[in-house]
C-alpha cells in the first residue's frame, strides 16, 4: 500500500516537472520562433513616432539573464538624434535583456516584466531653450497618439557598468554619473506602487568645463518609494544616502500633479568630521581624514518648492560641531575647543545671485595662538563679503601641524585683525559701506623658512600690510637669502573693485629695492642660472587700470602700464643703469610704448614702439600677423657700453670703442603665422647718426630682410657712410635639410663711391700686422653661394681705383672660385681670375692669373711677407706694368702672400720705371760715383721672370736706364741673396774709373731726389761690354770680371 503511494506521488510529480518542462520549452520554442518578429515590430513601431531613430544589431534568447524570465537580448541598441545624418548619439547598449513572463507568452501578450542594460552610454543634453535632446528624439514633446504593440508593466530594472551624462547647455553645467551597479523593484498594491532602488555610483559637477569641490563622489543609494496613483503624491520612506561613506537621512515627498513640488529633508549626525569631509573636495577631505578628530559634528537641510520649467525649489542648509579637536598623530600637534555654525541659503530668488553662506562664531584654539572669526558671503555671483578674524599664530607650531609640502623649518609669527564688511549699509543712497567698513591688518613677524631643492633658507621676513577704506597697503615686506636682500613696498587703490569686476578705476604702485642681489650664490646648484651680481637696486613700477579689466581681462588686461624709476649696477656689465622711465599703454589688441627713456652710464636712449594683434602670442597656436613698429632716438651711444659683458666684446676690433652720436633709427618688425610661423619681414625705414672714432655720417639708411620657408633675404639695404654708399642684396637659405633644392645663396653689392680706408679705420701700411693670427674664414662652414660687387670708385690704400667688378663663388669644399676681379687705376686696368683652396685651413692656397695694361704700380700696394718681414709691391720698382703673372701662392688667413713658400711665372714690361734704393745697383755705388743710385730710371723694361722657392730667376734684359744702357741677368733670393750677370759698356767704365782715378765728384755729392736722364743704346753701334759678376748681399758682397754667359 505505501509502495503504491509512493509510486503515485512520483508518478505526480514526473507529470508535474515534465509539464513544467514543456511549458516552459514551449515558451523558449515561441520566443525563439518569434523574437525577430517581436523586435522588429516593436523598433518599427517606436521608430514610427521617434524624431529620432532606434537601431538593434541583433538578437537572440537569453534565458537565464532574467531570470525567473525568459529574455530576449538585443545586442548593439543605437538611438540617434536624427533619421538622416545618425551622427548624435543619445544612447549606446552593448546588450538590453528584455524579459517576459511564461504564461503572458504562451497566451500572447507581449508584456515586459523586467528589463537589465549592460554597459551603455547614455548622452542627455538640456538646451538653451529648455528642451532635452532624448525627448525631442522621441517625440515625447508631441501631442501625437501612436499604436505600440508592446506592453510595459516592469517588475524590476537593472543597469549595470552604465556611463550617463547630463549636459545643461543653458546653465555651463555637466553632471557625470558612474553607475556601476543599479536594481529597483516595483510592486502594486491597489492605487500605490512600491519601489525600491538600491545603487552605487561616482558623481561629478563640472561648471563650464570645470571640475568643482563635488567631484569623484562616492553615492550609494537605498531609496524607498510610495507613489499614490490617485493623488499622483510620491513619498519617500526610510531612504538613506551614503557620500563617501558617510550615512545621511532622507526624508520627503514630492507631488506629481501638473509641476513637481518637492518637501525633502536630510540629516546626518557623527562623531567625527567624517561628515564635513564627505562635502569637502576630493583632496582636502584626504587631507582631513589624516587627522584624528572628535567632535560633535552635525548637518541638516531641506529643499522645498516647485522644480522645473525655471523653478527652483528653496535649499537650506544647517551644519557645525562643537567641543571639537584635531590631533597630528604623526607630530603629536593638537587643536583643541574648535567650534563653529555655518548656514546656507540660495535666498528670495532661490539662485546663485541671491545665495548667501554664514560660517558663524568660529573657534580654534592651538597650543600656542588663538583664532577666532566669522565669515558671510552674500551673492556667490559677485560675492559681497563680511570677514572678522582675529589671530595670532605661531608660524613654527602650524607647519609641524600641518606638515606643509614645500616649507621647511618654518618659524616666526603671523597676526591677523581683519574687519572686512562689505554688507554695511548697501542699500543706502549716497552711502559708500563698502569703503568705511573695511579696516584689515596683516603682520608677519621673523618668518624663516626652507624650500625644497633650493640651497639657502628664506631668513628674517618681516611683512606688514594693511586694507583701509578699500585701498590695500604693502608697507613694508623685506627678507634676505644667502647674503642678498630684498625689500618691497607698495598700495592698491579701491582694491575691492577687483574681485567685484567693477567698472572702476584701480591703480598699483611697487617699489622694490635691494643693497646687493647675487644670483650666482642664490642659485648656486643651477649651472645655467645667471652669474651676475646687482647692487644698488631700485625700481618704481605703476598700473593703471580697472577691476572689471583686473579679473576678466582674456590675455592682458586693459591699461596704462609705468616704469616711474629704475637704477642698478651689476658686477660683469660694469655699467651703472639710470633714469629709466616708461610709459605702456595695453589696448584691446595692441601693445603701445609711448616713450621708454632711460641712461647706461653716458649712453641715453628713447625708445617708442607699437606692437599689433599682440593677442596671438597668447594662443596655443599663433594665427595672423603681428606688427611691431620701433622707434629709437639717442643722443650719445657708446657701443663699448652696451656689447661688453664680463670683459668680452665680439665686435671687430676697430669698431669695439667706436661711438654714435645723434643717432635715429626707425622701422618695424613683420611677423605672419598660420598654423605654424610663416614669415617675418624687417624693414628699416630710417637710420642716421654720427660715429666718432670712424668719422662717418650715417645717413639715408633703409632695407628689408625677409625670412620666409628658412631661406633669409635682405633686399635693397642702403645707405650712406661718410661719401661712401652702397646697396646689398643677399639670399642665404639657413635650413637644415637638402640644400640642393633650396634657392642657392648669393651677395651683391653696388656702390658709386666707396672709401674702403675710412670704412676698415686704415692707418698706413708700415702699421705691423700679425697674419697667422688673424682671423680665418675658411675654418667656418661655406656653402654654394655665388658673390657680385660693382664699384664706381673706390679708395683703397689712399689711391682711387675705378670700375672695380667683383664675381665669386664658393663651395662647402671651402674653395672660393674667383671669376671676375677688374679694375681702372688711371690709364691702366688690371684683371685677375683664379680660386682659393681653404680645405685644409691651416695651408691656403691661391691660384691665379692676373693681366694688367700699363698699371700704375704704386695704385697697387699690394703686400706680401717673407721670412717673417712685410713688403711692398712697389716699394722698389715703380712706373706702368702690362703682362701676365701665373702664380700659385701660399697665404696667411688675411690673404697676404707668402712668397718664400709660392711661385709665379711672371710676363711683364714696365713702362716709365723707376728703381728706388733697388740693392744690385746700391751694390756697384763705386762705378756710378756721378749717379744716382737711388732713384735710378728707366724707359721699358720687359722680361719673363720666374718665382719659385724663394728665388727670382731673371733671364738677360737690355736696361736703358738713367746710368747708362746697361745688360743685366741672375738670380735673387728673397733674403736678399744676389746672383747677377751685369754687362756694362766699356766706354761707361772707363769714364767711371777715370773719374775715380783723378778726383772726380765724391758719392756723398750726389742729390739722392736727382733723376738722371735716361742713356738709349744706339742698336747701330758696336759696343763693347765689361762683363761684371755680382754675389753676396748688399752689406756683404762681391764684385769681380766675369765671363758672358750667352750660349
Amino acid at each position: 500500500m505505501d509502495f503504491m503511494k509512493f509510486k503515485k506521488a512520483v508518478s505526480i510529480a514526473v507529470i508535474l516537472t515534465t509539464s513544467i518542462l514543456l511549458v516552459a520549452l514551449a515558451a523558449i520554442f515561441v520566443v525563439y520562433k518569434n523574437q525577430k518578429s517581436i523586435t522588429q515590430n516593436v523598433i518599427t513601431s517606436l521608430n514610427r513616432n521617434f524624431v529620432g531613430e532606434l537601431e538593434v544589431k541583433d538578437s537572440h534568447i537569453a534565458p537565464f539573464a532574467n531570470f525567473p524570465y525568459i529574455s530576449i537580448d538585443l545586442e548593439s541598441v543605437v538611438f540617434y538624434g536624427d533619421k538622416l545624418s545618425k551622427n548624435d548619439t543619445i544612447y549606446y547598449a552593448q546588450d538590453v535583456y528584455v524579459g517576459f513572463r511564461i504564461w503572458d507568452i504562451l497566451r500572447g501578450n507581449n508584456i515586459v516584466r523586467a528589463i537589465k542594460v549592460a554597459k551603455a552610454d547614455l548622452n542627455l543634453v538640456k538646451f538653451k531653450d529648455g528642451k532635452i535632446n532624448l525627448l525631442t528624439a522621441k517625440g515625447m514633446e508631441q501631442d501625437d497618439e501612436g499604436e505600440e504593440n508592446l506592453t510595459l508593466d516592469i517588475a524590476s530594472i537593472i543597469f549595470s557598468d552604465v556611463e550617463i551624462k547630463y549636459e545643461d547647455l543653458e546653465n555651463l553645467n555637466t553632471y557625470y554619473f558612474h553607475v556601476g551597479r543599479a536594481e529597483s523593484a516595483f510592486k502594486m498594491e491597489k492605487e500605490h506602487i512600491y519601489a525600491k532602488f538600491l545603487s552605487k555610483l561616482i558623481f561629478d559637477f563640472e561648471v563650464e568645463g570645470k571640475p568643482t569641490f563635488f567631484s569623484n563622489k562616492h553615492l550609494d543609494l537605498d531609496i524607498s518609494l510610495d507613489y499614490d496613483q490617485n493623488k499622483s503624491f510620491l513619498t519617500l520612506e526610510r531612504s538613506k544616502v551614503a557620500l563617501e561613506g558617510v550615512l545621511l537621512n532622507l526624508t520627503g515627498s514630492i507631488e506629481l500633479d501638473e509641476s513637481l513640488n518637492m518637501d525633502l529633508k536630510i540629516d546626518g549626525e557623527k562623531p567625527d568630521f567624517n561628515l564635513i569631509a564627505a562635502f569637502l573636495p576630493e583632496e582636502t577631505g584626504n587631507f582631513l581624514r589624516r587627522y584624528k578628530n572628535e567632535g560633535d559634528v552635525y548637518f541638516q537641510g531641506r529643499i522645498k518648492g516647485e522644480i522645473g520649467e525655471g523653478k527652483v525649489p528653496s535649499i537650506g542648509l544647517e551644519f557645525g560641531c562643537d567641543n571639537a579637536y584635531f590631533l597630528n598623530p604623526a607630530r603629536e600637534k593638537k587643536v583643541e575647543d574648535l567650534r563653529f555654525s555655518a548656514f546656507y541659503t540660495n535666498g528670495e530668488e532661490r539662485n546663485l545671485r541671491t545665495s548667501e553662506f554664514q560660517l558663524l562664531n568660529f573657534n580654534a584654539r592651538p597650543e600656542q595662538g588663538t583664532f577666532q572669526g566669522k565669515l558671510i558671503i552674500r551673492d556667490f555671483i559677485n560675492p559681497y563679503i563680511d570677514i572678522n578674524l582675529n589671530a595670532d599664530l605661531d608660524l613654527g607650531f602650524l607647519g609641524d601641524f600641518f606638515e606643509i609640502e614645500g616649507l621647511q623649518g618654518i618659524s616666526g609669527q603671523v597676526i591677523v585683525n581683519m574687519d572686512f564688511n562689505e554688507l554695511v549699509d548697501l542699500n543706502v543712497y549716497g552711502v559708500s559701506g563698502i569703503d568705511k567698513s573695511i579696516k584689515s591688518e596683516l603682520i608677519v613677524n621673523n618668518l624663516n623658512f626652507r624650500l625644497p631643492d633650493f640651497p639657502h633658507p628664506v631668513q628674517n621676513a618681516n611683512i606688514y600690510a594693511s586694507l583701509v577704506e578699500g585701498d590695500l597697503f604693502l608697507e613694508r615686506a623685506n627678507f634676505g637669502i644667502a647674503g642678498s636682500d630684498f625689500s618691497f613696498e607698495g598700495k592698491v587703490l579701491n582694491f575691492p573693485s577687483i574681485f567685484h569686476g567693477e567698472d572702476k578705476k584701480v591703480k598699483a604702485d611697487l617699489r622694490a629695492a635691494s643693497e646687493i642681489i647675487d644670483f650666482e650664490e642664490i642659485f648656486k646648484n643651477d649651472s645655467t642660472a645667471w652669474k651676475e651680481v646687482i647692487s644698488d637696486f631700485e625700481i618704481k613700477l605703476a598700473f593703471e587700470s580697472t577691476g572689471k579689466e583686473l579679473k576678466h581681462y582674456k590675455y592682458l588686461p586693459k591699461g596704462e602700464f609705468f616704469i616711474e624709476d629704475f637704477h642698478a649696477k651689476l658686477k660683469n656689465y660694469p655699467h651703472a643703469f639710470h633714469d629709466f622711465h616708461a610709459d605702456v599703454i595695453i589696448g584691446d589688441n595692441d601693445l603701445a610704448v609711448i616713450d621708454f627713456t632711460g641712461e647706461i652710464d653716458k649712453t641715453d636712449f628713447h625708445f617708442s614702439g607699437k606692437l599689433q594683434n599682440y593677442s596671438k602670442w597668447f594662443q596655443e597656436t599663433p594665427q595672423g600677423k603681428s606688427i611691431f613698429d620701433f622707434d629709437l632716438v639717442s643722443n650719445h651711444l657708446a657701443i663699448h657700453d652696451l656689447l661688453t659683458y664680463a670683459g668680452n666684446n665680439y665686435l671687430p676690433p676697430d669698431y669695439q670703442n667706436e661711438e654714435i652720436d645723434k643717432l635715429k633709427l626707425k622701422g618695424n618688425l613683420e611677423l605672419v603665422y598660420d598654423s605654424g610661423f610663416r614669415s617675418a619681414d624687417l624693414w628699416l625705414n630710417h637710420l642716421e647718426g654720427k660715429m666718432k672714432l670712424h668719422p662717418l655720417r650715417l645717413e639715408k639708411f633703409k632695407g628689408r630682410l625677409h625670412y620666409e620657408n628658412d631661406y633669409l633675404t635682405l633686399e635693397n639695404f642702403q645707405g650712406l657712410l661718410g661719401i661712401s654708399d652702397f646697396n646689398i642684396q643677399l639670399g642665404y637659405y639657413l635650413g637644415a635639410g637638402d640644400k640642393t633644392a633650396a634657392p642657392r645663396n648669393y651677395f651683391s653689392l653696388v656702390s658709386n663711391r666707396m672709401d674702403l680706408d675710412a670704412l676698415m679705420g686704415f692707418e698706413g701700411l708700415d702699421k705691423p700686422s700679425n697674419h697667422k693670427d688673424s682671423f680665418n674664414v675658411f675654418q667656418v662652414p661655406f656653402s654654394d653661394m655665388d658673390f657680385s660687387a660693382k664699384i664706381g670708385k673706390l679708395n683703397y690704400h689712399t689711391f682711387w681705383l675705378d670700375d672695380v667688378t667683383f664675381k665669386a663663388r664658393t663651395n662647402p669644399d671651402h674653395y672660393i672660385y674667383l671669376d671676375t676681379l677688374s679694375l681702372r687705376a688711371a690709364s691702366g686696368t688690371l684683371g685677375i681670375k683664379g680660386y682659393f683652396n681653404g680645405s685644409n685651413p691651416d695651408e691656403i692656397y691661391f691660384h691665379s692669373t692676373m693681366v694688367a695694361d700699363k698699371l700704375d704700380l704704386d695704385k697697387l700696394m699690394f703686400k706680401f711677407e717673407n721670412f717673417g718681414q712685410d713688403y711692398l709691391i712697389n716699394e722698389n720698382l715703380h712706373g706702368l706694368v702690362s703682362g701676365t703673372i701665373v702664380s700659385k701662392f701660399l697665404v696667411y688667413p688675411d690673404l697676404t702672400p707668402i712668397i718664400d713658400k709660392s711661385e709665379a711665372s711672371m710676363d711683364l714690361t714696365v713702362y716709365q720705371g723707376r728703381l728706388v734704393r733697388f740693392a744690385p745697383l746700391q751694390a756697384m755705388g763705386d762705378y756710378f760715383k756721378d749717379r744716382n743710385l737711388n732713384n735710378v730710371r728707366f724707359d721699358t723694361l720687359s722680361n719673363k721672370f720666374e718665382l719659385k722657392e724663394g728665388v727670382l730667376n731673371i733671364p738677360r734684359m737690355n736696361i736703358n736706364s738713367s746710368l747708362g744702357f746697361i745688360e743685366l741677368s741672375g738670380k735673387q733670393s728673397l733674403d736678399m741673396n744676389m746672383d747677377y750677370f751685369i754687362r756694362i759698356p766699356l766706354g761707361l767704365v772707363t769714364q767711371v774709373g777715370f773719374r775715380s782715378l783723378f778726383g772726380g765728384k765724391n758719392q756723398d755729392e750726389i742729390d739722392p731726389d736727382r733723376e738722371d736722364a735716361i742713356v738709349y743704346r744706339d742698336t747701330d753701334k758696336k759696343v763693347r761690354f765689361v762683363n761684371l759678376n755680382m754675389k753676396g748681399t748688399p752689406d756683404n758682397y762681391q764684385i769681380g770680371l766675369g765671363r758672358d754667359k750667352r750660349n
